[in-house]
């Protein structure tokens, strides 16, 4: 829940200044589309994204835009959570993958002959259920983590991940996470690694950053328990979600 409130204060301020960077009220027949990337803490395990879409339709909320104006969009289906299943919308979270790896990663670009490839990251800004997308909440690199990749390799993962971004849309909106705790039991290196990475994470959103496409780095690791909010000290269970 405390990830959940710090992810939709940083996703207010992103609608907040969509709404400014226009004149005109953003695309009047077309919902703002917001993707929630990553691994299988994003795609599998939990309500959040159920619970944040939730959030953003609380009375209480003064969003600068209608809730009906806005769309959770992904190639994965949602995963119809018992709690707030109403609200749960598709996403990209993919179990198992590494920010590094996705980085590196091309598919087939249907219906070229010869064959070309394109980013898979492309592929998915670029799918008719998906695009535009003006909006990224990121939370990438639990695995790569866990695969012993260093800080300074995953940090040139985002920044190749955000000009594929930018490729697709030069005025996207990127949210990029200080990752969740990590403390599995077959990796007692991971809580200082998790902690050294999320150190840079805000210096390299503010290097990167742009006017017209901002990146902002949001706390999700403040007041995070992983022993009370998790199931393997790795994936967020109901309090944690």
């Amino acid at each position: 829940m405390v990830a959940t409130i710090r992810l939709l204060s940083g996703l207010v301020g992103s609608l907040s200044l969509l709404s400014q960077a226009s004149a005109e009220p953003l695309r009047p027949t077309e919902p703002v589309r917001i993707m929630a990337l990553g691994d299988s803490i994003t795609g599998n395990p939990g309500c959040w994204r159920a619970l944040l879409s939730r959030k953003l339709n609380a009375t209480n909320i003064d969003l600068p835009i209608p809730y009906s104006q806005i769309r959770f969009v992904g190639t994965q289906s949602p995963t119809k959570c018992l709690y707030g299943r109403a609200y749960d919308w598709p996403h990209e979270g993919h179990g198992g993958y590494q920010a590094t790896q996705l980085a590196q990663s091309t598919v087939k670009i249907p219906d070229t002959t010869p064959v070309q490839y394109q980013p898979e990251l492309r592929s998915w800004l670029t799918d008719s259920r998906v695009k535009p997308v003006d909006i990224i909440l990121m939370h990438l690199s639990t695995n790569d983590i866990w695969n012993n990749k260093t800080t300074r390799e995953i940090i040139l993962a985002y920044g190749q991940l955000l000009d594929q971004m930018r490729a697709v849309n030069p005025n996207i909106h990127l949210l990029v996470a200080q990752i969740i705790p990590m403390e599995p039991a077959n990796c007692p290196d991971c809580a200082a690694k998790v902690r050294q990475l999320n150190r840079y994470i805000p210096l390299w959103a503010q290097y990167v950053t742009r006017d017209n496409s901002p990146v902002m780095a949001v706390d999700l690791y403040s007041g995070f328990n992983a022993t009370r909010m998790t199931t393997d000290g790795v994936h967020p269970n109901a309090r944690g979600g």
